[in-house]
């Protein structure tokens, strides 16, 4: 069974210029970005730390468009409904933090709100197989998670086939089309964007290459003539 999903860009302001952020996220908006991305960090599950669950409030009142939030924390089961609280759009939580993931993305989906799953590069994909029915997201990493600027990894293109091929088997034998994105985080650029779209991820993150574009509009707008106008997954 196929799945047709058109190509979507998200804006990660994890490298953004903090003291200005309310406009440095009309930038990304004005770019044509189809989402903002908030990479939630503790200091804990990886070195860094941002923001939490206020500045998602803030964010997502001012913002115009859905809002994704990436829980890069430990201890996601105890944190997981104060994060619900905060009227994110979408919340992405890392196999790797969860002791119960079934039961997060319960959580998460019985709130209304659209859940992923996110997983480290050398997370094996098959953390997916038993809970695609509760999956709207999953979200690849291509680089390690923490820090922005690293350069992309090049193995990642076999999860993400990966991915594919067990979304197809799963929607095979149920019987029924299985509605995932595959999203791909880390080291996008114009370079490593045809590769991503390639192997059939259809949501591409930009951060680095975002900010540091003197014209974001035509940077969104050369990666979505780059990747092909319908994707199958």
């Amino acid at each position: 069974m196929e799945n047709h999903k058109k190509l979507k860009i998200e804006a990660s302001i994890l490298n953004a210029d903090y003291l200005n952020l309310g406009d440095e996220i009309k930038k990304a908006i004005c770019a044509g970005v189809d989402f903002i991305h908030l990479d939630i960090m503790d200091g804990n599950f990886v070195p860094e730390i941002t923001f939490g669950q206020s500045m998602i409030k803030h964010i997502k009142r001012h913002s115009d468009i859905p809002i994704h939030a990436h829980l890069m924390i430990k201890n996601t089961d105890e944190q997981l409904q104060s994060y619900i609280k905060t009227g994110a759009d979408l919340i992405i939580i890392h196999a790797e933090s969860c002791r119960q993931i079934y039961r997060c993305l319960q959580l998460i989906k019985n709130s209304g709100i659209k859940a992923g799953l996110a997983l480290n590069p050398a997370t094996p994909i098959s953390y997916i197989e038993n809970i695609l029915d509760l999956l709207d997201y999953i979200l690849i990493m291509t680089v390690e998670p923490g820090f922005g600027g690293q350069l992309f990894i090049e193995s990642m293109l076999f999860k993400i086939k990966n991915a594919i091929d067990i979304i197809k088997q799963y929607s095979k034998q149920a019987g029924k089309i299985i509605s995932c994105d595959i999203g791909v985080d880390g080291g996008i650029n114009e370079q490593t964007i045809k590769k991503v779209v390639a192997a059939g991820a259809n949501i591409i993150i930009l951060g680095t290459a975002l900010y540091n574009s003197n014209e974001p509009a035509k940077l969104v707008s050369y990666i979505r003539k780059t990747a092909e106008t319908r994707l199958i997954v």
